[in-house]
């Protein structure tokens, strides 16, 4: 019999759809039983049956930045999500709901305190987006990625206990951080990042004596593996879409060249690995800024966002960062930021209902 059934609900992209996966999993592996309830067109689709993680799903869209006629759409699917999520919640009645964000968890998440279930949430970033804002002030609990965050809940509800990585991240014989290795790890998310991909094969011809392992995305992988090849550089060089085995490209990086998103920051807080920030620029909420400020205010990370010029002031920054020098000075300092209980601390609080 299990120990206690949970409702985890959040995802459409890998910012929220790990961290679910993680607190679905550990929360399986001591006992309890486990439904996500998912968006129908987000990752979680491929990755929960992946994990053995019984998976529902509800059609949900966003609301912010967009037309009338849209507007009116998401406002009748979020309708129709809160009258199945009440169903639901009523039907299972489960122990506790956990959010992780996306617009999907906002009906189960309210659900939840209309029905007087506990209701506990997971906030990847240091930038709150208006829904956890709100749903803050619902839950029992926010377990925080990032301790800036706390100003956006209520006091007294949250609790800074990093963001839940993968196990790999955490394992005894991650090696320390040495910056002599002049070993370059580059890499824009799981579909790539045109802007970085393109400044970082313009100044391959000024490069030497490195080692570069580069993902690409899919959609830029012929094109930056021609920019490799044609340019002279001295040094190796590995050009991949996906990198599955990213712990380990870790291990080997003096200097990680990347995007901001929350996951990305925790693992390189995790790794102790100091970076060259180029966050991924939207409208409203700029979380990935947010996160990328976070580091850089501490001397972890060096940050450039894109616009104008951003090529030549992506250079100038990698010129200034890639130094030994520099990247020792910001190799230090990651230790206290690092929470390596993250997974059993939300999982612990969870399950004693705190």
């Amino acid at each position: 019999m299990p120990m206690s059934y949970y409702v985890i609900t959040g995802g459409g992209t890998g910012g929220h759809v790990f961290p679910a996966v993680a607190i679905a999993e550990e929360l399986m592996r001591r006992g309890n039983e486990v439904l996500y309830v998912g968006s129908d067109r987000g990752m979680e689709v491929r990755v929960a049956p992946q994990k053995q993680i019984p998976l529902k799903t509800f059609r949900t869209s966003g609301i912010k930045n967009q037309s009338v006629l849209k507007i009116i759409k998401s406002a009748f699917l979020l309708s129709l999500a809160m009258i199945r999520s009440l169903g639901l919640l009523i039907k299972r009645r489960p122990d506790a709901v956990i959010g992780v964000g996306g617009y999907v968890s906002a009906p189960i998440c309210v659900a939840a305190f209309l029905l007087r279930i506990p209701l506990y949430l997971q906030e990847q970033n240091v930038s709150v987006g208006l829904a956890n804002r709100f749903l803050g002030k619902l839950a029992r609990k926010v377990f925080l990625g990032f301790e800036d965050a706390k100003q956006y809940f209520p006091a007294g509800r949250t609790v800074a206990t990093g963001n839940p990585l993968r196990p790999e991240f955490f394992k005894k014989s991650f090696p320390p951080y040495n910056p002599a290795t002049r070993k370059i790890l580059i890499m824009g998310g799981s579909q790539g990042a045109r802007a970085v991909n393109q400044a970082m094969v313009e100044i391959l011809p000024s490069l030497s004596d490195v080692e570069i392992v580069h993902q690409t995305g899919q959609s830029d992988l012929q094109s930056v593996t021609e920019g490799y090849a044609k340019s002279g550089l001295k040094g190796k060089w590995r050009v991949v879409p996906f990198i599955e085995k990213v712990d380990e490209a870790y291990a080997d990086a003096a200097l990680v060249v990347c995007r901001s998103g929350a996951l990305t920051v925790s693992e390189l807080i995790a790794t102790g690995r100091p970076s060259l920030l180029v966050p991924f620029p939207r409208r409203g909420q700029n979380d990935q800024t947010a996160n990328a400020s976070f580091l850089e205010k501490r001397n972890l990370a060096r940050v450039v966002e894109q616009g104008d010029e951003f090529n030549q002031r992506f250079a100038k920054a990698f010129r200034e960062v890639f130094s030994s020098e520099s990247l020792s000075r910001m190799g230090q300092g990651f230790s206290q930021l690092h929470r390596p209980n993250a997974l059993a601390s939300i999982c612990d609080a969870i399950e004693q209902r705190h």
